[in-house]
């Protein structure tokens, strides 16, 4: 089997690492090895395995081994992969297999974690270092960029073209066929009925801006 740590050791590691244990069940791939967090000491114990370390330390890893970076927030993912320079770095897809993703017409890079109940339409396009939480919907023709995080229960309706590093809240949304640009917040429970570009932050049904 494959080793893979996590880099993280918050609330959402917790919900990676249980991703691995239920990958494996289906079929043994991961040898789970501990978890590398810059904020939580050395040698502690979370979910009885050791945290080995900070993020910076996978880079003296002396074997390859692949990473998931479990980070809640677009810039934390940003700021932890800055970290990760070795070339015997990798950074798996990891889905739960209760998601359901139409992989014969998908592009897909890396790095992507998809929760439980999560679910991917025809001819989609996803870039790297994505989060979909627990039962995000996406669209048929839909383009997501890099370092997006979709909350618990997000829909994203078909033909939509998201940027990168925006934050999408529980159960908030964006109707067909619109853009969102990059580095977006979008609250929870709002729902986007037009293309927005960079650097807002949105609220409401229909979303609007609120200048924070």
């Amino acid at each position: 089997m494959n080793k893979i740590a996590i880099a993280g050791a918050g609330g959402f590691a917790k919900e990676v690492y249980l991703i691995i244990q239920e990958i494996n069940k289906v079929q043994p791939t991961w040898n789970f090895i501990g978890f590398f967090d810059d904020k939580v000491k050395k040698g502690r114990l979370y979910l009885e395995y050791e945290v080995l370390g900070v993020i910076k330390d996978l880079n003296a890893y002396p074997d390859d081994i692949y990473v998931a970076i479990a980070a809640g927030k677009s810039d934390n993912t940003i700021s932890i992969k800055n970290q990760l320079v070795s070339d015997k770095l990798h950074f798996p897809n990891l889905t739960h297999p209760d998601t359901v993703i139409h992989y014969e017409s998908l592009e897909i890079g890396f790095g992507n974690i998809f929760q439980i109940q999560s679910f991917l339409s025809a001819d989609n396009k996803i870039g790297n270092f994505n989060i979909f939480n627990a039962g995000v919907k996406i669209g048929h023709d839909t383009i997501v960029g890099n370092y997006n995080i979709f909350g618990t229960g997000v829909l994203i309706s078909g033909g939509v073209e998201i940027g990168d590093a925006n934050d999408f809240g529980v159960n908030s949304g964006v109707l067909q066929y619109k853009k969102v640009g990059n580095n977006n917040t979008i609250s929870p429970l709002s729902m986007l009925y037009r293309s927005i570009k960079d650097d807002g932050h949105y609220l409401g049904n229909p979303a609007m801006p609120t200048g924070l």
